[in-house]
């Protein structure tokens, strides 16, 4: 059997309006809507939102402008020559057996000079921390800077022929002239990781010996006990980033507030000596 409702119409020379009692239900407006949105948030959930790992290059910041707007940065690397005589015994007079030559560090004039194998692979390696804290920091970019690069001293390299210029491990990186290891290269965004202070470390890999030399911002010698000491304090210094205009500046590791790197002031490094067995 089939219900109905039945409608009269009576003829009338006036318009009239007819309303029917049609139901509409609205549960369902917009769903389809909703289930594309929780697509999107099950998809990021698993396979995670994107994220800008873009690279800058960040340079050496101007010195004092607009008096000073010299970009170079001086690195002074500094070898234990002391022939028999151990650091324990050392005092601040003796600071000047750290040597700026690659002769301290026991390759020959001739190695240096005709770029030997063992001399070209070698490399100073610069790695940049989030804290000076040994025990709890973390490495996140490092840059190389090969002994191909930095100024030069006179040496011997035969006892009938006249000096010749060696490299040495002095470096001025700019703009021109040696550049690697003058740019760092390193996160765009800083609201990844929020890091605008780095530490500095440095090591000398001797590929002659195959053994990696640990370096410190002052020598043992003008230390009270030279083996026992700050860590987070002598083998640093201290690197601020600038992400508006991607430069860095670098500090002094035992005086933070002091800028280094100039020719009078320049960043340097000396090698570091373990005790004696």
């Amino acid at each position: 059997m089939t219900l109905v409702n039945k409608f009269y119409l009576k003829l009338s020379d006036v318009n009239q309006g007819l309303q029917l009692p049609v139901e509409v239900n609205w549960d369902f407006l917009g769903k389809q809507d909703s289930i594309e949105d929780y697509e999107s948030t099950v998809i990021d959930e698993i396979i995670g939102t994107a994220t800008d790992f873009e690279v800058s290059r960040f340079y050496h910041d101007e010195y004092n402008p607009p008096n000073d707007n010299r970009t170079s940065v001086h690195y002074d690397f500094r070898f234990y020559s002391s022939g028999v005589t151990s650091v324990s015994s050392t005092t601040v007079a003796s600071t000047n057996l750290w040597v700026n030559s690659y002769l301290a560090e026991g390759f020959s004039s001739t190695e240096v000079y005709y770029f030997s194998r063992p001399f070209r692979n070698s490399f100073f390696k610069l790695d940049f921390y989030d804290s000076n804290d040994v025990k709890s920091q973390t490495n996140y970019f490092t840059v190389i800077i090969p002994t191909q690069q930095g100024l030069t001293q006179s040496a011997s390299t035969s006892s009938v022929l006249s000096n010749v210029n060696i490299k040495k491990p002095y470096f001025i990186l700019d703009f021109i002239g040696d550049q690697e290891g003058f740019f760092f290269y390193w996160l765009t965004d800083f609201d990844y990781l929020q890091i605008d202070t780095f530490y500095m470390s440095a090591k000398f890999f001797d590929a002659k010996l195959g053994v990696f030399i640990k370096m410190m911002n002052t020598p043992q010698a003008l230390l009270p006990n030279k083996f026992i000491f700050d860590g987070g304090k002598y083998f640093f210094h201290k690197v601020e980033l600038n992400y508006s205009n991607k430069t860095y500046k670098i500090f002094d590791g035992e005086s933070p507030n002091t800028r280094i790197g100039t020719s009078i002031n320049p960043m340097i490094w000396y090698e570091y000596v373990n005790p004696p067995e």
